[in-house]
């Protein structure tokens, strides 16, 4: 973990991250005021000392609104990576492991859900399961599970022809065991890589769904339903969309900074741990 923050480029990333998730989780103290306090009589203000990204068109203020729009955005990204991930991980191994037919109908549902372009197929399912933020989640994951099945499955069929593997096996280790005590640690570099890039994307693809009005609602403080809360005063309020535009430009950024940096630095080690094998 040491040497990793030693990687400027990782240390940056965490730095940018690690202060918007402590905005996120200490919105409550941070923030100037209530984002549900509307003041019409300020109505959108540009900023000034008492409002710092001015208010909106009903006088709530931009930057509580930011503030408060983190947590629902990082809460987002983390949690459907994470679930993403737990079920393309498990399809991934499974297929890559036993191979055959079950690996024949993993990866033909797999293509399935590929054949579609992601934010297409996203759409669909968010329009079809209708507006909200658990069936954006959900619409999110039936995407994002694809891509960790595909990588933990070409990670899989790497790893279980090497030596380690087959003297395990041949000593009677069950397939179970096996698996998680030989596969899984051996492919969860290329996954984290995946899953750093992957929050990103999907913070990305979720404010989009807000901003097309298929996602979190106008009423309830996320960035992308921000921007679209703010397109009508483009114009004449600026600052609606500016501010929450910019911290999802910082927050994907970042995350996408931080995969960049953890795969240059994991692509070393392992290059490093074949050539001292070498000798």
């Amino acid at each position: 973990m040491i040497k990793l923050l030693k990687n400027r480029q990782i240390a940056l990333s965490l730095i940018i991250l690690g202060g918007l998730i402590f905005m996120a989780i200490f919105a409550g103290f941070l923030a100037p005021y209530d984002y549900t306090e509307k003041d019409l009589q300020n109505r959108l203000q540009p900023p000034s000392s008492n409002h710092l990204f001015g208010t909106d068109n009903l006088g709530r203020d931009i930057l509580t609104m930011v503030m408060y729009g983190a947590q629902a955005s990082l809460l987002v990204g983390f949690a459907v990576v994470s679930i993403s991930l737990a079920i393309g991980v498990t399809f991934g191994v499974l297929a890559g492991y036993y191979g055959g037919w079950l690996d024949e109908i993993i990866m033909r549902l797999t293509d399935s859900f590929l054949a579609f372009p992601s934010m297409f197929l996203a759409l669909a399912i968010t329009a079809f399961l209708g507006q909200g933020m658990e069936n954006m989640m959900l619409a999110l994951i039936a995407v994002e599970w694809t891509v960790f099945a595909r990588v933990a499955r070409g990670s899989t069929l790497d790893v279980k022809t090497k030596g380690y593997v087959r003297a395990s096996r041949w000593i009677g280790a069950s397939n179970a065991y096996v698996m998680i005590k030989h596969v899984l640690p051996n492919i969860i570099s290329p996954v984290l890589i995946m899953a750093s890039l992957g929050i990103g994307n999907v913070i990305l693809a979720a404010a989009g769904l807000s901003f097309l009005g298929l996602g979190v609602q106008p009423s309830t403080p996320e960035w992308g339903a921000m921007l679209n809360a703010g397109r009508t005063y483009f114009t004449t309020a600026p600052w609606l969309m500016l501010f929450p535009g910019l911290f999802i430009m910082i927050t994907v950024l970042a995350f996408n900074y931080f995969g960049d940096g953890l795969r240059d630095a994991l692509d070393q080690k392992m290059k490093n741990i074949e050539l001292e094998g070498r000798f």
